[in-house]
């Protein structure tokens, strides 16, 4: 049987995961009505936030042909499950939701299968729904891609109209894969690790694209990246569970069961060949992925420390973004300083933490990450610049650019297109802030936005410190950039006095950024009423006497400030944190 590789890609919500259902539905590898909708999104959180946060590969029987799909997520945080499926097919259906047109992840994905050299079949999903707009979304593709109209398939997934038709298609329009071996090698071994899980009986499990010579269980094979060799146990395929077959050859899709122990042997993006091969190279086709928000994850049970070191190993097998190193913070003891690709992944990792491994976390706040430049000549900072690609109705175009102005955004161009495409380039830490809630809220929900880094620039910016009673607390410190300095340290320092608790004695609180205070607030103490003395209430006619009274405690508390330390409790960096999110 010949070998078709394809996989589905599309903005977040434009219908992915359900046509794969009915791809499923339609070759028999599962009965209408007789599974769980979205089938590949095995993840709960997947099912609950209704968005794809895994790629899933299936394979499909269909006349002569298995039909290897590579299901994949919508979201901006998550295109680098795109990069490394694009590596592995030969063709892609580019869906877009008929409702709401041709947006900012379709542009980014399309470029991507563009720079590769896939085939692309532009579809147009939710034909069914009363307010989809076929003709926009046509005359949107053709604009786009260059293709002609009888070229654009118009399919609803939800009710399987015109499904049939697209799977025709595939096998028409998709070529099977040439393993680009020459006669002098076909014996060697090229397969590209696409993806991967820990199983605790066998090992490592990695996810293969075989591109030259086979894969079967006995032989023996190494990792060129990660310089082990071991014997596979087993090879096979998806469907979508795991069906153990004799050898998977070139050009097909695919698991091994490497039997690796250790989880960091195996990194996404490798390369499998033949212990012994004298002819090795890495496979290319998909880059390695570098986080691009940073945020430390502390749990609330200090015992539970080896528990999170012990997950986040974990979740890293496969999600190869994900990196960590041990911290320690005086309020919140031992934890880890993580890297993520963006809020969403960020939200997404502290939530499986939280709900599979069975832990309760602190999460601080996500920040960028800076660059420092200690040179003698030159001493500065440099922040992550991004380039930001928004598309949006042309009546939200005005209060959409206002928006990039207030986010310190640079204007780059504008498309005027059936839809406004506007390209800025923002400074990271801004658009990790709340700029797409406010670009969702200034847009009434229309605007989409993409991203990708660009650069690292030279930044006027410093360290602002927080300080409880003269004393530096680090978690709440981090790099500003000097105009927004101001804003943020008042927003912290107002923030904080609603969540500790009061004292005994008087609490300052201060921002300090470049050696100044340039935000204060305080948090008055507990007020004994003097003229109270075991149980009795003491005169109140000697005024004099009062105010020695009060004066004697303000002595003492005095005194206490001296001595005694601001405790935060973990309560406050909890309600803290969640309103900063």
């Amino acid at each position: 049987m010949k070998v078709i590789n394809f996989a589905i890609i599309a903005h977040v919500d434009h219908g992915k995961s359900t046509l794969a259902d009915r791809l499923l539905e339609l070759t028999g590898v599962v009965l209408p009505g007789k599974h769980e909708e979205q089938m590949l999104d095995r993840n709960p959180i997947s099912r609950e936030r209704g968005i794809t946060i895994k790629l899933a590969p299936v394979r499909m029987a269909y006349n002569d042909y298995w039909l290897n799909l590579i299901d994949t997520p919508g979201h901006v945080d998550f295109s680098y499950e795109v990069d490394r499926t694009l590596a592995c097919v030969e063709g892609v259906i580019l869906l877009v939701d008929a409702t709401q047109g041709i947006q900012a992840q379709t542009i980014a994905n399309a470029y991507k299968a563009i720079e590769k050299n896939l085939v692309i079949i532009p579809v147009i999903n939710k034909i069914d729904l009363a307010t989809a707009d076929v003709a926009k979304a046509k005359k949107q593709f053709i604009d786009f891609l260059g293709v002609a109209e009888n070229e654009i398939y118009e399919v609803s997934a939800k009710t399987g109209q015109n499904v049939d038709q697209l799977l025709k298609t595939i096998v028409e329009k998709i070529p099977s894969p040439s393993n680009g071996i020459t006669e002098q090698s076909s014996n060697i071994t090229q397969s590209l690790i696409f993806d991967s899980y820990y199983d605790s009986h066998r090992g490592v499990i990695a996810f293969v694209r075989v591109f030259g010579g086979e894969l079967k269980k006995g032989l023996k094979v190494k990792l060129l990246a990660g310089r082990q060799s071991f014997e596979i146990m087993e090879v096979g395929y998806f469907s979508p569970d795991l069906i153990p077959m004799d050898k998977l050859m070139a050009g097909e899709i695919g698991y091994v069961v490497t039997n690796l122990k250790d989880i960091h042997d195996v990194q996404v993006g490798d390369s499998i060949a033949n212990v012994g091969a004298i002819y090795e190279f890495p496979l290319t086709g998909y880059r390695r992925v570098k986080p691009m928000v940073y945020a430390s994850i502390f749990p609330t049970d200090t015992n539970d420390y080896l528990n999170l070191k012990k997950a986040l190993e974990k979740l890293y097998l496969n999600d190869s973004s994900l990196t960590f190193t041990s911290i320690h913070s005086q309020a919140l003891g031992a934890g880890f300083r993580v890297g993520f690709l963006g809020l969403l992944h960020a939200d997404v990792v502290r939530e499986r933490l939280e709900r599979e491994f069975n832990l309760s976390l602190v999460l601080t706040p996500p920040q960028v990450e800076y660059q420092f430049n200690h040179d003698r000549d030159q001493i500065g900072i440099a922040e992550p610049i991004v380039k930001i690609f928004i598309v949006t109705p042309q009546e939200y175009s005005g209060p959409v650019m206002q928006l990039c102005e207030h986010y310190r955004a640079r204007f780059v161009t504008m498309d005027n297109k059936n839809q406004i495409t506007l390209t800025y380039e923002m400074a990271m830490s801004e658009m990790i802030s709340d700029f797409f809630d406010n670009l969702k809220s200034v847009s009434s929900g229309y605007a989409s936005l993409d991203w990708e880094f660009l650069r690292y620039e030279s930044v006027k910016a410093d360290k602002l410190t927080v300080l409880l009673n003269g004393d530096p607390v680090e978690e709440f410190s981090e790099i500003v950039v000097e105009e927004r300095a101001y804003e943020k340290a008042n927003s912290l320092v107002n923030q904080l006095k609603e969540v500790i608790p009061r004292q005994q004695y008087e609490v300052k609180i201060q921002g300090q950024y470049k050696g100044k205070i340039i935000a204060s607030s305080r948090i008055a103490p507990f007020r004994k009423d003097v003229m109270i003395k075991s149980g009795k209430v003491l005169g109140t006619g000697d005024v004099g006497r009062k105010k020695m009274l009060l004066e004697r405690q303000r002595e003492g508390k005095k005194k206490m400030k001296m001595v005694g330390k601001v405790e935060i409790p973990k309560e406050a960096f909890l309600k803290l944190f969640s309103k900063r999110d």
